[in-house]
């Protein structure tokens, strides 16, 4: 009996071998039956109240500090610092021993876990660091979202409006967080990415980290009132190969077409008209009538030779022209600043307007109009010494009814149901001259240096019909007034029955 005693207590202490890659990539246990097991014994943990809501940020990318790897990261719901793995042996492992910090949770799946003792943590108290983490909305509750006010506080007293957050600036990425701040704007592009399940078969990193970045900025029990987009950042650097980094300003205008245009692929989009939410949002069509300019030998006047050809062509933005600045001062010594109504340089598109482009002579007019339009007012442009240089004229615009009917082109007339009425939900604008002194490579404004100039954007809070300016992480409330005055860069116009649509939802509501 003592034989056998001793034969078996080797057995007993002895441990399942762990493959060599196992321990490596620190890969989880695998034994679902025992992690059931745990859950059942385990379900009051001892270091909840370790547990510091201060200083968890779910924004950064999900890489573990120490080996740098996005496999089977944890977080320390203690400290705040990722962590990779949870095996014996894994940085989470030694952070546990080592700082004496044992909740975590796995940042894929949102499963509380305690270390070194591996069990899992079920817990109804770690449902708001659940919903922080990924946070999910209901249809029910996406209805309301332009509809109801609501106000929320985070875990340190400050108040936030959910939708209307700031966002951090990662040095020189003014330029997306205005887009941003503007495309949410856009209530069926955001309530397409606020539901998670109309993208989970997509494999577009962008795609994803765009919608976890509304999801966060809509949250209503979020932390705090501020988000950083760092995250969908570097999906944007990685998509565009580099060509848009935090260290290098760029223009909001080619970003923003580069931007629609990579999410619709993304999304599975094609040239089909509707094929995805970019365009069933955003699209339009023009028609375009070209003729080549010819320059007549002799020193002859120039001008179109041949028929005209038509084409028919989809746009996601119109692009208008600014007339030219003045070269002079007025008898004050004082720069005159043109003033012009964006129905003005709308005429663009009347049909009639001819426009030099590339040695030809172009009219466009629209055929169809999309529910949300992009207007972009090309303020800057390249002299000949390769500078960017930029217009100061104001564009006079109307906030509601601005009415495009004229720039239609209906031979049969407008349908009955036809609706040709915009109103303005976001306007992007620019603030400072963009002229780079002789000598130096500062940016200067009328002499003072600054950093060529400040985009901000002016947003629309549909629930309140109240306007905000969003200058990074900065907020403040103004006046309709306020925004029509502004240099004007890029403007996202709503559809006038879809405005009048969600005040009946609202009427609705308040029954």
């Amino acid at each position: 009996k003592r034989e056998r005693q001793e034969d078996e207590a080797p057995a007993e202490e002895t441990k399942p071998a762990v493959s060599k890659n196992v321990e490596e990539d620190y890969d989880d246990f695998d034994d679902e039956e025992e992690d059931k097991k745990n859950v059942l014994l385990n379900r009051q943990c001892p270091y909840l109240d370790t547990i510091n809501r201060h200083v968890l940020d779910f924004d950064f990318e999900k890489v573990c500090s120490v080996s740098n790897s996005h496999l089977n990261v944890y977080v320390c719901l203690v400290c705040g610092k990722y962590f990779q793995g949870r095996a014996r042996g894994s940085p989470a492992y030694f952070h546990a021993l080592e700082y004496n910090h044992h909740v975590f949770m796995k940042l894929d799946t949102g499963k509380v876990f305690c270390i070194p003792d591996n069990y899992e943590v079920v817990d109804t108290s770690l449902a708001d660091i659940k919903f922080n983490l990924n946070p999910v909305y209901s249809e029910a509750e996406i209805l309301t979202l332009d509809t109801q006010v609501r106000y929320s506080r985070g875990i340190d007293g400050t108040e936030y409006i959910p939708g209307t957050v700031g966002l951090n600036n990662l040095k020189n990425t003014a330029y997306l967080n205005v887009i941003i701040q503007a495309l949410t704007c856009v209530s069926p592009l955001r309530d397409f990415f606020l539901l998670s399940k109309n993208y989970a078969y997509i494999r577009s990193p962008l795609v994803k980290r765009f919608g976890e970045l509304l999801c966060k900025m809509w949250n209503p029990k979020a932390f705090k009132g501020q988000v950083s987009p760092h995250e969908l950042f570097q999906a944007i650097s990685v998509e565009s190969n580099r060509r848009y980094r935090s260290d290098v300003h760029a223009d909001p205008a080619e970003f923003l077409a580069w931007f629609l245009n990579s999410l619709h692929r993304g999304l599975g989009g094609s040239d089909k008209q509707g094929s995805s939410v970019i365009h069933k949002a955003f699209q339009g069509q023009v028609r375009t009538d070209s003729r080549k300019i010819v320059i007549r030998k002799g020193g002859g006047d120039k001008g179109g030779e041949g028929e005209w050809a038509s084409e028919t062509l989809p746009f996601l933005q119109l692009t208008l022209d600014l007339p030219p600045t003045p070269l002079y001062a007025d008898s004050l010594e004082k720069n005159i600043i043109p003033q012009v109504p964006i129905l003005t340089i709308l005429h663009k598109f009347d049909g009639r307007t001819e426009t030099h482009v590339r040695g030809f002579l172009k009219r466009f007019s629209l055929l169809q109009l999309p529910p949300f339009l992009i207007v972009h007012i090309k303020r800057f442009s390249k002299n000949t010494q390769f500078q960017i240089e930029k217009n100061p004229t104001i564009v006079s615009f109307p906030i509601k009814n601005l009415d495009l009917v004229d720039f239609l082109d209906m031979p049969d007339g407008l349908p009955p149901d036809a609706v040709t009425r915009y109103d303005l939900v976001a306007n992007i604008c620019h603030e400072g001259l963009v002229t780079k002194a002789a000598t130096t490579n500062e940016v200067h404004d009328k002499g003072i240096a600054t950093k060529e100039g400040v985009f901000r954007v002016q947003v629309l809070n549909k629930a309140q019909e109240q306007w905000y300016q969003i200058d990074d992480l900065h907020i403040q409330e103004i006046l309709p007034q306020v925004v029509s005055i502004s240099e004007a860069y890029i403007q996202i116009y709503e559809r006038a029955d879809l405005t009048a649509a969600r005040k009946q939802r609202r009427a609705a509501q308040q029954r």
